[in-house]
């Protein structure tokens, strides 16, 4: 099964469960995904899984920029983020 329909699956999941961290991570990964898609290139299971390793990337970044700054609200936010991204790597 290609991802975004694990990912489509999964959103469609996480809104009848109403869970809202779980929703927004997923949300994320697939506006990410469709503008991969929107590119004009094939999309390859290697381009997938390289655009989430970006993403969990940035979301360290940011999450170790919010904790340097005492920003603990931000943080959190990051961190659910980057948790939920990891579990589809």
């Amino acid at each position: 099964m290609a991802l975004i329909d694990t990912i489509n699956q999964d959103l469609i999941a996480a809104m009848k469960a109403k869970e809202a961290v779980k929703l927004r991570g997923i949300r994320l990964i697939k506006s990410a995904l469709i503008l991969l898609n929107t590119e004009g290139k094939p999309v390859t299971e290697e381009a997938e899984i390289q655009t989430l390793q970006k993403m969990a990337k940035q979301r360290k970044e940011s999450l170790e920029i919010y904790t340097t700054q005492n920003r603990p609200d931000l943080a959190i936010k990051e961190q659910e983020e980057l948790d939920i991204i990891e579990s589809y790597l």
